[in-house]
C-alpha cells in the first residue's frame, strides 16, 4: 500500500502550510522536496516551526538555521518560529522520567507550542516527514485517531500530508546534502561494521532509547549522558525500559529503585 502523496499533484498556492522542523534529516528533506515543486504551487506562506531543546546535538540549531535561510531564498513568503526548552529540566520539574511509551515531553515542549502557533496563524496544511517504512504505520494511527481516511487525514481542521512517504532515509541524506549542503554530524558516527550508530537526531539521551543507545550516548556524548545520569540519581528514577540494565550500566545510588506507575509497565 502506498500513500497517495505525489508532489506534482499538490497545489499549495492558496494554503498556509506548516512544516515542523525537528533538527533531523526527514523534516529538512520535506523542505527540500517542497523547493523542487513547480514554483506556481509554492505555499502562500510557508511556516517553519522548531522547538530547540538543550539536549539536541551541538550542530542541530545551525542545521535548522541553514534550512530557514535556504527557505527564505526559495519561497516567496516564509515565517519562522522557534521555542526553547530542556527535556531534563522538564523531567526535573515533574519529578519523573517517563516510561518510553509515554511522551509528555514531546507533547508539552514541542506539540502544544506548535498547535498554538497553528491556531494563531490559520494553518490549513501540515506537511510531515514520515518516510517509507514508517509512513503507513504512523499515518494509519493518525487517521484512526482523527477518524479520517488514510489518504485524507484531517486533524482539527488541518489537512496532514506525508509527501516523502515513498522515499527512504538515504534519499533524505542525499537531498539535504544537495540543497542544504550538509546534515548533522551525529548521523555519520558509525560502528565497527559501518552502520550508523544514531538513526535519528533526537534528544541525547531520549527516554525512548534502548540500552545500546544509552551506551552510545555515553560514549560519543559523555557530557549529555552525565547530566541524564545525574538526573536519575536526584529523582531516583531510571531511563529506559529496564531499571536493572540501566543501573548496572550507569551505576546507582544507595537506594532501592522506586517505580512510578508508568515505569512499572514494559
Amino acid at each position: 500500500m502506498q500513500l497517495d502523496m505525489f508532489p506534482e499533484y499538490i497545489d499549495y498556492s492558496e494554503q498556509e502550510v506548516l512544516l515542523g522542523l525537528s533538527g533531523g534529516i526527514n523534516s529538512m528533506a520535506v523542505l527540500c522536496w517542497l523547493s523542487k515543486c513547480d514554483p506556481k504551487y509554492y505555499p502562500k506562506t510557508l511556516h517553519l516551526f522548531y522547538a530547540h531543546l538543550a539536549e539536541h546535538s551541538d550542530d542541530t540549531f545551525r542545521f535548522v538555521a541553514d534550512g530557514v535561510r535556504f527557505a527564505r531564498r526559495v519561497f516567496p513568503s516564509v515565517q519562522f518560529r522557534m521555542v526553547r526548552g530542556s527535556v531534563i529540566e522538564y523531567f526535573e520539574s515533574q519529578k519523573m522520567i517517563p516510561h518510553p511509551t509515554k511522551s509528555p515531553c514531546t507533547r508539552v515542549l514541542k506539540l502544544e507550542p506548535m498547535f498554538t502557533y497553528m491556531a494563531e496563524h490559520g494553518i490549513t496544511e501540515n506537511v510531515v516527514g514520515y518516510v517509507k517504512g514508517e509512513a503507513i504505520r504512523r499515518a494509519s494511527r493518525m487517521a484512526k485517531r482523527t477518524n479520517s481516511d488514510l489518504n485524507h487525514v484531517v486533524a482539527d481542521g488541518v489537512r496532514v500530508r506525508f509527501p516523502i512517504s515513498s522515499h527512504d532515509n538515504e534519499w533524505c541524506f542525499d537531498i539535504c546534502r544537495e540543497l542544504i549542503g550538509w546534515y548533522p554530524a551525529i548521523y555519520d558516527i558509525r560502528d565497527a561494521k559501518g552502520n550508523r550508530v544514531f538513526k535519528h537526531n533526537n534528544c541525547l539521551p531520549c527516554k525512548n532509547m534502548e540500552l545500546a543507545d544509552f551506551k552510545a550516548v555515553g560514549k560519543h556524548f559523555p557530557e549529555k549522558m552525565a547530566k541524564a545520569v545525574e538526573l536519575s540519581d536526584r529523582l531516583k528514577r531510571h531511563w529506559g525500559r529496564n531499571a536493572d540494565d540501566f543501573y548496572t550500566t550507569f551505576g546507582r545510588e544507595e537506594w532501592e529503585a522506586i517505580e512510578c506507575e508508568h515505569c512499572a509497565f514494559d
